[in-house]
């Protein structure tokens, strides 16, 4: 196993007093729609390695300290939001999601607005980011390492919506309640019914132990909370750590013990990426 060693050295990030840009809106092509995304300019001269940032679902315009904390450091971040999302065109889906993932680092290689080194791109994603940002990596080796906080395994969550009648029930509450603001959430001419039937239908080949060979080859940071109720540490992060390390990828781990709150993670998260994902 070529785990990757968490240490209080990674927990503790050096003060920065460089001066930062505001935060820019560009839109972004994916599939036949477009994307809404910010970027933040990465402090320094020339070329910056860019780290793309999935927000949770819905994942809105908000900017997490992360990000701040990122640009500040020298990397641009890119915060799309999903199809479907906020003021993105189209439907949210899994496949959508997936398409967007991909789409976002298209932009950042291609378009030359990006300010983004083509080279040096990972990927970071937050809950329901996290399964976009592995699931982006794992179709891209191209992309140079890839962090998930609290991860939410759609996969795993579409077999209980298939299993659990309450758990499912409950989930169709929350997601209703997105619904009701379509300037928040849209799900397509079959609703919320329809989203959570395709996640449940494509179970068995969208979770992210599978994809664990397909991460093999980079660096890959995961991180949960051994109290998280939404996406609980014995079904979503265990499984997940559990393949990556019979898969003897370059990973590191971090359990800390809270629920589903990325804050817990985040120091550790932005060491690991100055640290082990760029090297040449």
């Amino acid at each position: 196993m070529k785990s990757i060693a968490i240490s209080a050295a990674l927990l503790a990030l050096p003060a920065i007093a460089l001066a930062q840009e505001p935060a820019r809106d560009v839109s972004i092509p994916s599939g036949d729609t477009t994307l809404s995304a910010r970027v933040l300019d990465g402090v320094g001269e020339g070329a910056r390695p860019a780290i793309v940032l999935f927000n949770g679902f819905p994942a809105g315009p908000n900017i997490p300290r992360i990000a701040t904390d990122l640009q500040a450091a020298g990397f641009t971040v890119l915060l799309p939001q999903y199809r479907g999302t906020g003021a993105s065109s189209g439907f949210i889906s899994l496949d959508n999601s997936r398409e967007d993932g991909a789409a976002a680092v298209a932009w950042l290689k291609q378009d030359a607005t990006s300010g983004a080194d083509a080279a040096k791109i990972g990927v970071l994603g937050v809950s329901y980011g996290g399964w976009v940002a592995l699931q982006t990596a794992a179709d891209d080796r191209t992309v140079r390492c890839a962090v998930a906080l609290v991860p939410a395994d759609m996969g795993v969550v579409g077999a209980r919506w298939g299993s659990d009648d309450e758990y499912r029930a409950a989930w169709k509450t929350d997601l209703d309640s997105f619904a009701e603001d379509p300037a928040s959430t849209r799900f397509g001419p079959d609703g919320v019914d329809g989203f959570m039937n395709a996640i449940t239908a494509e179970a068995a080949t969208s979770g992210l132990a599978r994809r664990a060979a397909d991460l093999a080859d980079r660096p890959i940071f995961v991180a949960g909370g051994r109290r998280d109720p939404a996406a609980p540490f014995a079904d979503h992060y265990k499984p997940l750590v559990d393949a990556l390390r019979a898969a003897d990828a370059p990973f590191a781990a971090l359990e800390f013990d809270g629920g589903h709150s990325p804050s817990e993670a985040s120091a550790a998260a932005q060491s690991f990426i100055e640290q082990s994902c760029f090297g040449d």
